[in-house]
């Protein structure tokens, strides 16, 4: 049995980037002695091991990194869809499915599991056309809500339902002044060929990158609607971390028994806490500083908290963003009387284990986020925005201080009652759920491939 993982995030380095696909295939490979290999996309590299051919002779570049082996190929920009509303056009989609074809036929695997769907799901379609078993894990809602974050046009939350007349709205609704001026000019026949006409110039990756249509939503939608219930329905198997994900997969066609509810994992490095009783209460984000995590959230809310004694906000995560860096402008070293601190990258254990609370001020319908299973992992609570995935795997005043989405107030008044409780979270009495270990996860993985292998794929 081979298995070739697909994804985008798959550095042959895994430091400071997403470990998902290096741990999960070096554990298949070492733990359960599965041959698996890992294909992946050059888009936006640069790749350590430089940029592979395409041609007749040699498809993609193979290369072995830390026991593990890589395909990279380059595709053309067309094959990959912008966030946002924008769609792979039928023959683009087609050109990549045929390419797609030709490098399954070449590595020959018996099944093939897409990762990360970005840029890369027409992979499934190629695999399934050629009879090959085809496995997805989901990370996040791309493949069906074409802005992927399950985020309205108008900043509400998305309940989960697919259908692609609310979705087309959704899209228009928002785009901003220049993106709706695009909507409404391909509307008309006129539009869809002045915009063919720019992508035939120098601007054409410019366009794309910025998120520029050719087509109007209501097409784009039912496209890609159509092309996401196809390659759902023929799926062998789907993994999702939680039960809202399962509900939101079983919509698009995929039957309920091939749906498996799958936490993520983590093994913590040692669980022992290092705080002083007289150190300040602590609060850590760990993670992706990005607008979507709502991490300018927390210094708005900590503004609000008043009445507890003086805490400690650390952040850690890749700091150099635009929007990273207006907030260590606005708040260098405080917020109010509230210390805080810059980090950058930093090691997760020391972190967990010098934290009372992390912070998950999600602004989006966060996938489980793998910040909230290190910290129940290394039995630290969270303070979390309340929203499906999160709310199944904690319990409110337990191991979890929920706030209400995108509300400034909330989120002030759950750090507010943590912050009030430091010397029970110190106590070490707070119960958490367990968590699988990467061994485990990838157990329940490897039991599934077997099981669908044997049977063909019924």
């Amino acid at each position: 049995m081979k298995v070739l993982f697909v994804s985008r995030f798959a550095l042959p380095n895994p430091t400071g980037s997403n470990k998902n696909v290096f741990l999960q295939a070096k554990s298949l490979r070492e733990d359960f002695g599965v041959d698996v290999e890992i294909l992946s996309w050059e888009l936006n590299g640069p790749w350590a091991m430089g940029r592979p051919e395409r041609n007749g002779q040699r498809p993609l570049l193979k290369s072995r990194k830390q026991g593990l082996t890589y395909h990279v190929f380059n595709g053309d920009l067309e094959w990959n869809e912008v966030a946002g509303g924008n769609a792979i056009s039928e023959c683009a989609w087609e050109a990549a499915v045929k390419f797609g074809m030709h490098l399954l036929t070449f590595l020959k695997p018996d099944i093939v599991h897409l990762q990360h769907r970005h840029g890369l799901w027409w992979l499934l379609d190629s695999a399934q056309r050629l009879g090959i078993l085809t496995f997805y894990s989901n990370h996040d809602w791309g493949i069906a809500c074409m802005r992927t974050t399950l985020v309205m046009g108008d900043n509400a939350l998305c309940d989960g339902r697919v259908y692609p007349d609310k979705c087309a709205r959704c899209i228009f609704q928002g785009r901003g002044l220049v993106g709706k001026v695009n909507e409404r000019l391909v509307q008309m026949n006129v539009g869809r060929q002045f915009m063919k006409l720019l992508e035939r110039t120098p601007l054409e990756k410019a366009l794309r990158l910025r998120g520029a249509v050719r087509f109007p939503a209501e097409q784009r939608v039912r496209l890609n609607y159509a092309r996401a219930t196809r390659v759902l329905s023929n799926l062998n198997h789907l993994f999702t971390p939680s039960q809202f994900g399962r509900r939101f997969f079983i919509q698009l066609g995929i039957q309920g028994e091939r749906v498996s509810i799958l936490p993520w994992y983590h093994d913590p490095s040692v669980v022992e806490k290092t705080l002083e009783a007289d150190h300040p209460f602590t609060i850590s984000y760990i993670g992706r500083v990005s607008p979507e995590k709502g991490v300018h959230m927390i210094f708005k809310s900590l503004c609000e908290v008043r009445g507890i004694d003086s805490v400690v906000l650390r952040i850690a995560g890749a700091n150099d963003s635009q929007y990273c860096k207006k907030l260590k402008k606005t708040y260098p070293e405080a917020v109010g009387n509230h210390r805080v601190e810059w980090l950058g990258w930093a090691d997760v254990g020391p972190l967990f284990n010098s934290s009372d609370v992390t912070i998950i001020p999600s602004l989006w319908m966060d996938n489980t986020p793998l910040s909230l299973i290190e910290s129940l992992a290394y039995r630290v609570p969270v303070i979390a925005t309340r929203i499906p995935p999160i709310e199944e795997l904690v319990k409110e005043g337990e191991n979890a201080f929920l706030s209400e989405y995108m509300s400034v107030g909330s989120l002030a008044d759950a750090i507010r009652r943590a912050a009030k409780l430091k010397e029970v979270i110190r106590s070490g009495t707070l119960e958490f759920p367990k968590v699988m270990t990467l061994k485990e996860y990838v157990a329940s993985v490897v039991e599934k491939y077997e099981s669908v292998y044997r049977t063909g794929g019924l």
